[in-house]
């Protein structure tokens, strides 16, 4: 029962040099950067489709009628997908902070800004539309 491992068939153990631990923990930290702005984005996309197709009919600040399901129906689509191009850009830009070098480093920097522009309308969609009915309706009266 008492077995003795030969030295010679046992590979030495490497030791670590950490640089792949570090990389992990930076991609999950930028990972994490992605999943809080999404979640961030997401949130903040149905409280305002909650104010947008709740709350501002409900109390006849707007009137929407037939254009409603249509409203709903591309908030719903630039919503979800405004909260992933916002945490998607995040995740980008912090990589390419972290990355990229000096001379390209400017051009994706605008690029990820743009999308994550483009990601906060698809957010705020319902509450662009609510505002021009709301505006729309004052006008006309």
């Amino acid at each position: 029962m008492n077995r003795q491992t030969r030295p010679e068939l046992v590979a030495p153990r490497r030791k670590s040099s950490g640089r792949s631990i570090q990389r992990m923990h930076a991609f999950s930290s930028f990972d994490e950067l992605g999943r809080r702005d999404f979640l961030t984005g997401l949130i903040l996309w149905v409280v305002l489709m909650l104010v947008s197709f709740v709350l501002l009919p409900g109390i006849g600040a707007i009137q929407p009628g037939d254009r409603m399901g249509t409203w709903f129906s591309l908030s719903l689509l630039f919503g979800i997908g405004g909260s992933f191009l916002l945490g998607a850009s995040s995740r980008f830009m912090a990589i390419t902070n972290e990355r990229a070098s000096s001379g390209s480093k400017s051009l994706l920097s605008i690029f990820g800004q743009f999308a994550g522009w483009i990601g906060l309308a698809g957010v705020l969609f319902p509450f662009i539309m609510a505002t021009g009915e709301f505006f729309a309706k004052l006008s006309t009266n």
